[in-house]
């Protein structure tokens, strides 16, 4: 799986513009990496198909998850919430540069497990006008155009709509998140059966939480959950 992920940052064609890299800053001719990030990136290998652990064996779900299992059917994601990733993140949410969101779109496409099947859609997660207005976009909106490019997953970005402004999630405890977020989405009608929510980081999992059960109270059979990142999901 990994090797698929360098072979999305070889060189790029003769004709295309040399680059920087987006981690260390240095020119490259390759896409928004350099072969020497790519390699370094601390991206999680064998874990828990539902929050995320990482796991040794062939086990593929955690002892906690086996117990207690989240609400969602599968969690895609690239790493943990850690250095170096931190600083593109914080970039593409809070210091207008959606550039970083190409390649995050494109190693969550890339790394996609091949055993797994493809959703029938990608739902971002959906920001309350004001904030997207403050924003000048939606980071999850920005995550969904490289993965629909590179895995020909259609986008729908009217389906989940987020009908109150809420406080910021960060800094917010598990119990004052899930309450934050009471009644704070609605659905519109639809058919899908499988689909998957995508989010930037997720923390406690209030918000996907809140997501998928409104998914499924609306009909999906299975919802799998998308991100760059994840926190300690067992933790407080």
């Amino acid at each position: 799986m990994f090797n698929r992920f360098l072979r999305l940052f070889s060189p790029l064609a003769p004709q295309s513009l040399q680059g920087i890299c987006l981690f260390c800053r240095q020119a490259t001719d390759q896409a928004l990496l350099c072969h020497y990030c790519a390699e370094e990136l601390p991206l999680l290998d064998h874990h828990c198909r539902l929050c995320g652990t990482p796991m040794a064996g062939k086990e593929n779900i955690c002892g906690h998850c086996q117990l207690q299992p989240p609400v969602w059917d599968f969690l895609h994601i690239l790493a943990d919430y850690q250095f170096p990733l931190i600083g593109l993140i914080h970039q593409l949410k809070y210091q207008h540069r959606p550039l970083p969101a190409v390649l995050f779109g494109k190693m969550l496409a890339e790394l996609y497990p091949e055993e797994e099947p493809k959703p029938e859609v990608i739902l971002p997660v959906p920001l309350h006008w004001r904030r997207q207005w403050q924003r000048g976009y939606n980071q999850a909106q920005e995550l969904a155009r490289p993965i629909n490019k590179y895995l020909n997953i259609p986008v729908d970005m009217q389906l989940l709509q987020r009908k109150r402004a809420t406080k910021v999630q960060a800094g917010l405890s598990r119990v004052l998140r899930q309450s934050n977020l009471k009644d704070a989405f609605q659905i519109r009608p639809h058919h899908y059966q499988h689909v998957a929510l995508l989010d930037d980081v997720v923390t406690t999992g209030a918000t996907v939480t809140a997501l998928v059960r409104l998914l499924k109270e609306s009909g999906c059979q299975r919802i799998d959950v998308w991100a760059i990142c994840r926190t300690q999901l067992h933790g407080e």
